[in-house]
């Protein structure tokens, strides 16, 4: 019996990814709530994960093509929002002032963890003891030049292709800027121009509505397959150091991101959770901040959140001013990094790495993995030996899943104190009990 479930192994989950589906759908058609549908998916990914261990690697195939899907969409989608959201606008001096808010909020935020990572790893003396590494890190680390200039796109299709969000962005702006500037001078000459720009929005809407009905299957290959890779022994290993960085995290999410939520924007902090909530699932199983983009900016306008914020606020917190990718990871394992080698760590050596955790943060994509390369910013800016970043890569897949979430998170906290700043938010609909599915028309 057990060979023929390893050599039906394939096949069986297949099936078995079928019958899951079929109850998501069914659920559906019972007009359950689309985030309630997401979390029953997650929780079966996690289940079945746990189950078949190995078998379910086989299911990340369905994670794979929703993750596609959503790539798919992400720079056209962000192109034509930031145009059209931004063209709406009276003059450039509006511009720039939602641009700095959201920018100062996200910087904050990010500052905020590299601190907070930094005095936790410092007192649980994270690293102390580890065997040193071998072997070289590939990454090449970043420098502050270099993060600077990545900001600025040398050629938008090749940014497009390579889904560098923030290029675009920083091309869709100056777009914006100039139809702002023609439009007050002679609006007839950019008024075809604009339709275009309206009727692509409504379109590109439409399609990421689509897309994101999938995420409940998605979200189910995803879990699966990142539950059956993790290995017991090696969270045993390096226990501490998860322990420390989630319980940063979870006291980060709690304290500063919500606490920013309820103090500064003046809100309930759970009702707003409850209406964003989808985008933190989303986040955690594609580990993915340009993944979970446009589930963002329906999460937001569920929330309040005007589509002209929105639109701005969540593509810019996707690709700077991480809190968890580029403040709490890197300054805890450069510390980490520290004690394993044996360095002393002066007041002006812990200052350097929270300053590197905020350089960093300008210009990292939101993509899997990318907490390594803002890792080295701060390890070579400290000195430190890049291949310290080994020492907590075994778990990185399982520490990325929370690291997306409170970026994610981030994202959303800034465009909501933006929105209420400028008067952008709307309370009745934070009021409201409407499901993200009443904001995807049939």
């Amino acid at each position: 019996m057990e060979i023929f479930l390893n050599e039906n192994a394939e096949i069986l989950m297949y099936l078995l990814a079928a019958v899951v589906f079929a109850l998501i759908f069914f659920l559906g058609k019972k007009k359950v709530d689309f985030s309630i549908r997401v979390l029953t998916a997650m929780a079966l990914g996690i289940v079945v994960g746990l189950i078949f261990k190995d078998s379910a690697k086989y299911l990340r195939v369905f994670g794979t093509v929703y993750t596609r899907l959503i790539k798919l969409i992400v720079v056209p989608l962000v192109f034509v929002s930031i145009i059209k959201s931004f063209t709406s606008l009276e003059n450039v001096k509006s511009l720039k002032k939602i641009g700095f808010k959201t920018v100062f909020w996200l910087l904050l935020m990010t500052l905020i963890g590299a601190l907070m990572g930094v005095v936790a790893a410092t007192v649980f003396d994270l690293g102390v003891g580890a065997p040193l590494p071998t072997g070289e890190n590939t990454n090449e680390p970043f420098t502050l030049v270099s993060a600077l200039l990545n900001l600025i796109p040398v050629n938008i299709f090749a940014h497009a292709a390579n889904n560098d969000v923030l290029q675009v962005v920083f091309f869709a702006i100056l777009i914006a800027i100039a139809i702002i500037i023609e439009s007050n001078r002679k609006p007839e000459r950019v008024k075809p121009f604009k339709d275009f720009i309206d009727s692509a929005s409504n379109v590109m809407n439409r399609v990421t509505e689509i897309i994101i009905r999938f995420t409940p299957y998605g979200v189910f290959g995803l879990v699966a397959n990142a539950v059956s890779r993790n290995n017991a022994e090696t969270f045993k290993t390096l226990g501490l150091y998860i322990l420390v960085i989630y319980a940063v995290m979870i006291v980060f999410f709690i304290i500063i991101q919500l606490g920013f939520i309820a103090f500064i924007g003046k809100l309930n902090p759970f009702k707003w959770l409850k209406k964003v909530y989808p985008a933190q699932v989303v986040a955690m199983t594609t580990q993915s901040s340009l993944g979970t983009l446009p589930v963002s900016i329906k999460s937001l306008n569920r929330a309040g959140v005007s589509e002209q914020i929105s639109n701005f606020s969540a593509p810019l917190g996707a690709t700077m001013g991480m809190a968890a990718c580029s403040g709490i990871f890197p300054a805890v394992v450069a510390v980490l990094t520290a004690n394993a080698y044996g360095v002393e760590l002066t007041f002006g050596i812990y200052a350097t790495i929270i300053l590197a955790s905020v350089i960093a943060s300008i210009g990292i994509a939101g993509v899997p993995g990318i907490a390594s390369v803002a890792a080295t910013v701060v390890l070579a800016s400290v000195g430190l030996p890049l291949e310290g970043l080994l020492l907590v890569l075994a778990v990185d897949a399982f520490v990325d899943m929370g690291r997306t979430t409170v970026n994610v998170t981030g994202s959303l906290v800034a465009a909501t104190l933006t929105a209420r700043s400028e008067n952008e938010f709307d309370e009745e609909i934070f009021n409201s009990n409407a499901s993200i599915d009443v904001e995807i028309s049939e």
